[in-house]
């Protein structure tokens, strides 16, 4: 089978969807399938007889926003995609950007190719973002003639299908088991160590997690510390919160980091935090799961509508500082529970293996054809 996948990110850039995209090829490849890559003009992109650039040159970080550069290279896929479909002829093109799946679809419907999407956020049905982006969003994939559409957790699928797209199916996101693994003697940290990551930007609740390791700070005698890791456009306002907070010896932004480099950080942590407003996967849980790290997070994605006694991690409430706090409190005074909490993390991380969610990919294009 020849695939092509269309996405706005793609390694070494960072995003969660190149991050998928990156494991799903490897599996497609794996199983002898000829994959081909179309994503945007990043300079940290290296274009090859693989992987095609379109549009105008822009930054990995742009490309998380609506911007000028964004919407006139929108207009230059869709005469890309013409070439390379004339010229490659693939059984099918998976998009991972609703904005790249319409104007990918013009190619699809002129030479008959199967178009296959997949939301890794879904936003028509909040109101985080503006009206104007979440009707947009579901005109433009109730337009792109998609034949399949994919979304990583239930209630995504069960929103998808009340708004009139019947042919959504659920696909999660993997997690490489092989790669996130403690590798040699991870030395733990002197002080009880929170550890994040994510990109800098409201939707990752890290205000909240300030103000919470602010509270916690002045009401519990343990010591402890937080580190942030990732670059985004809220990288100045948050470090002004801190500072604010009085807070620089125990909450710390470390820029973004290489998966090698988080994976040593997740390895040294005490417990992994993850306080989203929204997410459909957060794959940062995936991977603390798989290397067996206690884990809070709030109810977002495939956790929407976890307990508070779920025992694969601490749920805390979304927006919530003072939930988040006491949730962190909990983590901190409780090794026995930490280590169940881990343990059951990591059961919960082998049901995503890349090489299962590769399969039921497969069955999807198959189901198209």
């Amino acid at each position: 089978m020849k695939i092509v996948h269309v996405c706005k990110k793609y390694p070494p850039s960072i995003g969660g969807d190149a991050v998928v995209v990156d494991n799903l090829q490897k599996q497609q490849r794996a199983a002898h399938h000829t994959v081909l890559t179309v994503t945007s003009n990043c300079d940290e992109v290296a274009e090859s007889s693989e992987v095609y650039k379109f549009g105008l040159v822009d930054t990995a970080s742009n490309l998380d926003t609506i911007t000028l550069k964004r919407l006139l290279s929108l207009p230059m896929l869709a005469f890309k995609m013409f070439a390379i479909v004339r010229k490659h002829r693939p059984d099918i093109i998976h998009t991972h950007s609703i904005d790249l799946a319409f104007f990918a679809s013009f190619a699809a419907r002129l030479y008959n190719i199967p178009l296959v999407h997949t939301f890794h956020i879904v936003t028509f049905y909040g109101s985080e973002q503006l009206a104007l982006r979440r009707k947009t969003e579901l005109w433009l994939a109730k337009n792109a003639r998609l034949q399949a559409i994919t979304a990583p957790n239930h209630y995504d699928v069960e929103k998808l299908r009340a708004a009139g797209l019947q042919q959504t199916v659920l696909l999660p996101n993997g997690v490489d088991l092989a790669f996130w693994r403690k590798v040699g003697h991870a030395k733990r940290n002197k002080l009880f160590t929170f550890l994040t990551i994510g990109r800098l930007e409201p939707q990752k609740g890290y205000d909240y997690l300030i103000k919470a390791a602010r509270l916690l700070a002045s009401t519990s005698d343990k010591t402890f510390q937080v580190i942030i890791v990732g670059e985004g456009s809220q990288k100045t306002v948050l470090q002004q919160l801190i500072n604010d907070s009085q807070l620089d010896a125990i909450v710390s932004l470390t820029g973004g980091k290489n998966s090698q480099a988080i994976r040593q950080l997740l390895s040294e942590a005490d417990a992994a935090i993850f306080p989203s407003l929204y997410e459909t996967t957060p794959l940062t849980l995936l991977e603390a799961w798989a290397l067996r790290v206690p884990t809070i997070i709030t109810p977002v994605g495939i956790l929407r509508d976890a307990s508070v006694n779920f025992e694969a991690a601490y749920i805390t409430l979304s927006k919530d500082e003072q939930s988040l706090m006491k949730a962190m409190a909990r983590c901190m005074s409780d090794k026995s529970a930490r280590a169940s909490i881990a343990a059951r993390g990591y059961m919960e991380a082998k049901k995503y293996a890349w090489p299962v969610i590769a399969q039921n990919a497969e069955a999807i294009y198959r189901s198209v054809q």
